[in-house]
């Protein structure tokens, strides 16, 4: 090698050495798996050092080839057309195409016409034989369907390269081929096996991105856990984990080091499932359950345990992000639990162990400790978190009798609390809660339901005080918040009456307005057919006050509401 000469990667050299050797056909397989980056290295690598090398390279696929016609028009367009199309950028394309015919030596359009209608016979055969002087790079063989095809392709290769200078190199998972094992065996010089290591295939994937240095480590980590070799899998994963990275650096009141830490491993996890495994979102989501984990009648070790040690961190939202499914906008929303920055419970919990030393874990003890017991006024669900966790150290005995048992003083530990209930308002996410914790874990769900159907009988009494005095109060929020969902069944006949008596008669048309515009879709029955009953008690009424009203802008109005409400009915009853 000349001084200040790049050395050539291995792979290059081995494919370079295997075409110059006159003994055999000059004819080689570079072969890998599906997503071994066998593209990947030829655009990127081989390629560029091939032409560094002086050597002249065609390269295309043969993906939905159907006929050994096609191959040849394939190989053509490649060879002339398409190499003219690069290395002439800026010319008209009938310069083009006249520097393409002096390639044949004539002057005349009679070869164009045969080119641009589909050239055959002779004249294909023709411009075949004046190919020269390259190395024809064809991907995707294996993905040539029809034996006898893939067969012609070789056999029409090894005649093209007899006397011509042409070299090809063909870029395969020769695993998946259907070509005939005797032909290949006489076709090829050699074959060359691409074989990247995860670290290679990590670095390909990922170092593009700002970020990937910061969390190597745990990208390494969880891709080496599940061997994730497949770079079509690694790269749709590093995209992914890129739009997460900037979704949970908008929200600054997280723990940005330690959600990423949780929710890499969950994009590698679920995608490694969906694309390799097979697994659905709906696959995704069951297997991730918790009660997976309880011991079967064999006592056999659940097979899927890392996606329920990910159960925390995943949503339906997030998996269907993940995959590729109907979610494609990722909102701070569509996450499980994530780690609040500056709170000490939960650096704790999430914190693996041996990041602990003995000192480190007691002082830390020592918060969770105080937190439990002691603080008066605490987040609901962080209090019952930091209850179940301290339960889990203390029933594993992680600590001794020197410190108090919370399931001795815990109904005693909740009556004692001031509750902000803030985070059940909030982004919805699943809590670090063992369901077999049953002291902790029943009592969470008895207190959240108690104080959600509270919330609602809370807000259905504000919303019904703001409707009664004008239906203008509410009618965009009420569109905006129940436009598919059951929302006029939460009241009685009685209540709504009451609210027309109150109202002008412009909150009876808008009113008349919203119930016409409410239910004008086919298929809305499948969406709020539980209003069905109460539309109905509604109509008698206001068929009663339509009767008792006399003439005047009031029983219009009423008429119409009448009119509305029937064929709402006929809507809500298909």
């Amino acid at each position: 090698m000349k001084s200040g000469e790049k050395k050539l990667h291995s792979i290059t050299q081995h494919i370079l050495s295997l075409l110059d050797d006159t003994s055999f056909p000059p004819l080689v397989m570079l072969d890998g798996s599906w997503g071994e980056g066998k593209t990947y290295f030829t655009k990127k690598t081989l390629i560029p050092e091939l032409k560094e090398k002086g050597h002249n390279c065609v390269f295309f696929s043969l993906t939905g080839l159907s006929s050994i016609n096609d191959f040849k028009d394939r190989l053509l367009s490649s060879s002339y057309i398409r190499s003219e199309m690069d290395s002439d950028t800026g010319k008209s394309f009938s310069t083009i195409f006249t520097s393409i015919v002096s390639q044949f030596g004539g002057e005349n359009g009679g070869t164009i016409a045969s080119i641009l209608s589909g050239a055959s016979g002779l004249v294909k055969e023709s411009m075949l034989s004046r190919l020269s002087d390259r190395v024809i790079i064809i991907d995707d063989l294996d993905r040539v369907k029809d034996e006898i095809l893939s067969d012609l392709i070789l056999g029409e290769c090894l005649q093209l390269s007899d006397g011509s200078n042409l070299k090809f190199l063909f870029i395969v998972n020769d695993e998946k081929s259907l070509a005939d094992s005797a032909l290949k065996e006489k076709v090829f010089s050699g074959i060359v096996k691409l074989n990247k290591s995860l670290n290679e295939a990590i670095e390909i994937a990922f170092s593009k991105y700002a970020w990937f240095e910061h969390y190597r480590h745990e990208i390494e980590k969880i891709v080496e856990h599940k061997n994730l070799k497949n770079l079509r899998v690694l790269k749709r994963v590093s995209k992914k984990i890129d739009e997460i990275y900037k979704v949970l650096q908008s929200d600054e009141s997280l723990d940005l080091d330690g959600c990423m830490t949780e929710l890499i491993k969950v994009s590698v996890l679920t995608m490694h499932y969906h694309y390799e495994m097979k697994f659905s979102e709906a696959d995704i989501w069951e297997r991730s359950e918790y009660s997976n984990m309880l011991p079967d009648e064999k006592n056999e070790k659940y097979e899927y345990a890392d996606l329920v040690e990910i159960h925390w961190f995943l949503t339906k939202p997030l998996i269907s992000f993940l995959v590729g499914g109907s979610n494609w906008n990722l909102l701070i929303d569509d996450f499980g639990r994530l780690q609040k920055k500056g709170c000490p419970i939960d650096a704790f919990m999430f914190s693996p162990h041996f990041n602990h030393d003995d000192e480190s874990f007691e002082r830390n003890v020592d918060t969770l400790q105080k937190f439990v017991f002691e603080e008066p006024n605490v987040p609901f669900s962080k209090w019952f978190e930091a209850s179940y966790f301290y339960h889990f150290l203390q029933s594993n005995e992680f600590f001794g009798e020197t410190r108090p048992d919370v399931s001795e003083h815990f109904y005693e530990l909740f009556a004692k609390k001031s509750f902000d209930y803030s985070d059940l308002d909030g982004r919805t996410h699943r809590l670090r809660l063992d369901p077999e914790d049953k002291l902790i874990f029943d009592k969470y769900v008895q207190e959240r339901e108690s104080y959600r159907t509270q919330s609602v009988q809370n807000l259905q009494s504000d919303v019904f005080k703001r409707m009664k005095q004008g239906w203008n109060n509410v009618d965009i929020e009420i569109y905006r918040s129940h436009q598919l969902q059951p929302f006029f069944n939460q009241f009685s006949a009685q209540q709504l009456v009451e609210c027309l008596i109150n109202w002008e008669n412009s909150d009876v048309l808008l009113f008349s307005d919203f119930m016409s515009d409410r239910y004008k879709s086919t298929s809305i029955k499948t969406y709020l057919a539980e209003e069905f009953g109460i539309v109905s008690e509604l109509l008698k009424e206001v068929e009663k006050m339509y009767s008792l009203e006399v003439s005047g802008r009031k029983k219009g109005a009423l008429r119409f509401l009448k009119l509305k409400l029937c064929s709402a009915l006929e809507a809500l009853s298909g």
